[in-house]
């Protein structure tokens, strides 16, 4: 752990950090001179390079692979593809035998852009007493930005290990090695939430253009995260999980003192549901707001009339409607919904994504990681056969087994079809620049990928292109963030019908065809609330929709960990995952019994440089063996 928190030159947060030379390249990198750190906090300028820095370090590849990793490796989207060995890191991780020499577990990038943010958030001070051109006032907004960037990294870290050191402090010198103990699953996420409800008030809520409001910490965005960590929270409470404790090799720990502590709740697990639900209805408010002021500035409100703005309007849309005609047209590649998501990024819909501008830093982790850009083959991952070779009839089962039915648009944008019959599905989300139909006249299903109607072509990015960013919110997980949080406020009838319309509107935006006219078996392809109608159907539609949703986006696991958190136990959480499995379904499960194993290993070498960390108890072993040789 002393690389993380050992000496961090400020040239290697410069030489990260851009120079701001324009709106739209604020993560440009420059080169820069050595430059002495005592002498660099002198006016604004070098504390708005030091935030590009922050910046630039969340998103660079040392992180985006871990989003992936850390987000998705153990659920049930993916398989290890051919070409990746069956003993590697990977293929084990995903077959459930973790252990803490893996260097995936390496939680350095993360903790070096915390650094990074403790650095600014400590110096920031001293700029507004140097520079008389900068005040007090416009430190705030900065201190908001910064914090909220801190607590999105402690986000991932809680999330992935469970219990994790919450730094607050900068360290810059090699007498000042960082050591500190690692604070529960509950301290962290109340000190995430104390931080980013501190700074609310003081947060951006317009930097002047587009690229800017979606890549930089906002209002909107700092209320995104606040939305999900009482979500989070809420499940944890409602699950009466408690801190970590011995599993395995008492003789691993000194005395008792990582058994079982119990925690009080500040508030009950239904007050943090209420805020999430506060939190996703100001998002919307907010949305609702900016769309109608720029509808009248731009002079597209006529006559300027009173404008009524429903909820799918947030939404990208995946087909446009002719001006005179009542049926729709199919979607085209400068209007579908995933090439304005995914292809061309920073959406009408996007609330906060990490900005890759593709050349002189790019997304090759993703491109490596989901297709093999440079062999034109498929990469690590690939989608998951068992979920993803056959389609549902009806979007009405809460037990299906399949994700997608016959009419979801996301298919075929998840994954890459290419062929009747193929046994390994490449990833498209984020690799193929554009995904459409090859008819323009029909909105119809895509049913087998053979049709001339019907047949899906993709427009793969290439290794002069590799600019997608990551999306860390947009308005459809504003949509379902409220939806669980209302299903788990009550099982009251009208509750649960509100709930369901936020999940309906995130379907309907891909199953176009479901709710058209002219499909003859629209009341079956159409979600129906009758399906739905209880608390425990409505939260399988729920986890079914995200996983629709944010295949690949780095959030399937935490989905399926949330879900265990909320019943205390891994048994339903188990039910799921397991389906990917053709053959040891009762292995995985018996490996995954304890909650804890459900968040991963510290990695060893930072466990040897800092003696006040401990290791998860599930994966407390020898370092040749996995955690299953000692249930």
């Amino acid at each position: 752990m002393n690389k993380i928190f050992k000496k961090l030159a400020m040239l290697s947060l410069v030489a990260g950090a851009g120079m701001l030379a324009s709106c739209d390249d604020f993560l440009t990198i420059y080169p820069t001179s050595s430059i002495v750190e005592e002498d660099f906090w002198k006016d604004k300028i070098d504390l708005q390079n030091a935030v590009m820095g922050c910046y630039t370090q969340i998103v660079s590849n040392g992180m985006l692979n871990k989003y992936i990793y850390w987000g998705e490796e153990r659920s049930d989207n993916f398989e290890r593809s051919t070409s990746v060995s069956s003993t590697s890191e990977l293929a084990n991780i995903m077959n459930a035998n973790l252990l803490p020499t893996y260097s995936q577990f390496d939680w350095t990038p993360a903790y070096k852009a915390i650094n990074y943010c403790n650095k600014v958030l400590s110096h920031g001070p001293e700029v507004v007493n140097s520079d008389e051109s900068f005040s007090n006032s416009d430190w705030l907004p900065i201190r908001a930005e910064v914090t909220a960037l801190r607590a999105l990294c402690h986000f991932y870290l809680v999330r992935t290990f469970g219990e994790i050191p919450y730094a607050t402090e900068d360290y810059n010198n090699d007498s000042q090695e960082l050591r500190l103990a690692q604070s529960t699953q509950l301290e962290v996420l109340n000190n995430i939430i104390e931080d980013l409800e501190a700074v609310l008030p003081d947060a951006m809520t317009d930097y002047g253009n587009d690229t800017w409001n979606k890549g930089r910490i906002t209002r909107k965005s700092i209320m995104c995260l606040l939305a999900d960590v009482y979500l989070w929270r809420a499940s944890y409470k409602q699950g009466n999980n408690t801190p970590f404790s011995k599993v395995t090799f008492e003789s691993y720990y000194e005395g008792d003192r990582f058994g079982d502590r119990p925690e009080g709740y500040g508030s009950s697990a239904e007050a943090d549901y209420q805020k999430c639900v506060e939190y996703c209805d100001k998002i919307i408010e907010e949305v609702i707001a900016d769309r109608i002021y720029e509808l009248n500035k731009s002079g597209m409100n006529v006559g300027g009339d009173e404008l009524n703005i429903e909820l799918e309007d947030l939404l990208e849309q995946t087909i446009t409607k002719s001006k005179n005609a009542t049926s729709s047209v199919s979607v085209s590649s400068s209007n579908g919904a995933y090439y304005s998501l995914f292809g061309n990024g920073n959406s009408d819909e996007a609330l906060f994504e990490l900005q890759v501008e593709g050349v002189s830093y790019s997304n090759s982790m993703i491109t490596s990681l989901f297709w093999n850009i440079d062999k034109s083959t498929a990469g690590s991952f690939t989608g998951s056969n068992a979920l993803f070779e056959g389609v549902e009839t009806n979007p009405n089962n809460p037990d299906a087994k399949s994700v997608f039915t016959k009419t979801d648009y996301r298919r075929w944008e998840s994954l890459r079809f290419t062929a009747v019959g193929q046994t390994e599905f490449n990833v498209g989300k984020f690799t193929a620049k554009n995904v459409s139909q090859s008819s323009s006249s029909t909105a119809q299903m895509l049913t087998d990928n053979t049709s001339t109607n019907y047949k899906a072509t993709y427009t793969m990015r290439s290794t002069s292109n590799l600019d997608a960013n990551w999306i860390v919110y947009r308005m459809s997980e504003i949509y379902l963030m409220k939806a669980e949080a209302l299903t788990m406020l009550s099982e009251d009838e009208e509750n649960l019908m509100n709930a369901f319309t936020y999940v309906r509107e995130v379907f309907k935006r891909s199953n176009p065809y479901a709710y058209e006219t002219t499909n003859k078996t629209a009341k079956e392809d159409s979600l129906n609330f009758a399906s739905f109608n209880t608390q425990e159907n409505m939260e399988k539609l729920i986890m079914a929709e995200r996983q629709r949703e944010f295949i690949g986006e780095g959030k399937r696991w935490y989905d399926l960990v949330r879900f265990a958190q909320r019943r205390g136990n891994t048994a339903d959480m188990l039910d799921l995952l397991t389906r990917k499995y053709a053959s040891n379904s009762k292995a995985i499960k018996a490996k995954l019994i304890n909650m804890q194993s459900l968040f991963s290993p510290v990695y060893n070498e930072d466990i040897k440089n800092n003696n006040l960390l401990y290791q998860n108890g599930v994966w407390a072993i020898n370092k040749s063996t996995s955690q299953t040789d000692n249930l």
